[in-house]
């Protein structure tokens, strides 16, 4: 039997845990762009070979030609990733003509690999956060995050890969900047899961084994009157964004 569909209050809470790191991710975009412009600044300071000397400022004069387009459509895609979107997990149909494999290009398979291994580096900082971003968020839809949810670390550098492409760059230059990006993109996801978790626990919003734990608790009576108290799960939440 299909699992239940959450409430309209649920799935709104949902959108704006998402549109709030949306836009928290948005906001920190100019800084991205700064810290991959200084980077190849430094670069092209650097002596080498006439060959690395040349690729260096070839690199750092398409980055200043194309960098603000790739802000620009970076911030773009983030904001359509919110679209509302059918979960493939809830079994619906596929649209017809749609094929559940299908043939891609070449640039399309480059630009997954690049981002997938961009999103293991930012996965290794942000795990805790996410997780706990990821139950709350099950907790209120009932199912877990799509593999393409803009909550998932892979679907944020995946719009970081192809809008660098489609904005005219090189993706060999993207992986001669990847060091600082992703270490700066982990930075800045890490500081919107923290949000996002803080504005899960002012909703009241807590995932279902953190519930499943107090109730255990409650029924050993080690529970005090502080730990159902709003204040403490704020504490709560505070405390997890400090880890």
């Amino acid at each position: 039997m299909p699992a239940p569909l959450p409430s309209v209050p649920q799935r709104r809470l949902a959108r704006q845990a998402r549109q709030k790191f949306v836009e928290g991710i948005c906001a920190g975009l100019p800084d991205l762009d700064k810290t991959v412009l200084d980077f190849l600044s430094q670069l092209v300071s650097q002596t080498g070979t006439q060959r690395d000397m040349q690729a260096r400022r070839d690199a750092w004069l398409q980055f200043q030609q194309h960098h603000t387009d790739w802000v620009a459509n970076m911030g773009r895609g983030l904001r359509e990733a919110l679209a509302p979107h059918i979960s493939t997990t809830r079994g619906t149909p596929m649209p017809a003509g749609a094929s559940q494999f299908e043939l891609l290009s070449d640039d399309v398979v480059e630009n997954k690999i690049a981002a997938s291994r961009m999103a293991l580096t930012v996965n290794e900082q942000v795990s805790h956060q996410l997780d706990t971003v990821r139950q709350r968020t099950q907790s209120l839809e009932g199912q877990d995050l799509d593999s393409n949810d803009i909550l998932r670390p892979e679907a944020v550098c995946l719009i970081v890969v192809e809008q660098w492409v489609e904005a005219g760059m090189q993706r060999t230059d993207l992986l001669t900047v990847v060091d600082p990006l992703q270490r700066d993109l982990a930075n800045l996801l890490q500081k919107q899961y923290q949000a996002v978790n803080v504005f899960y626990v002012e909703q009241g919003v807590t995932p279902q084994n953190d519930l499943r734990s107090r109730v255990r608790r409650t029924e050993g009576g080690t529970v005090g009157a502080g730990d159902t108290a709003p204040g403490g799960l704020a504490s709560q939440a505070l405390a997890q964004t400090r880890e």
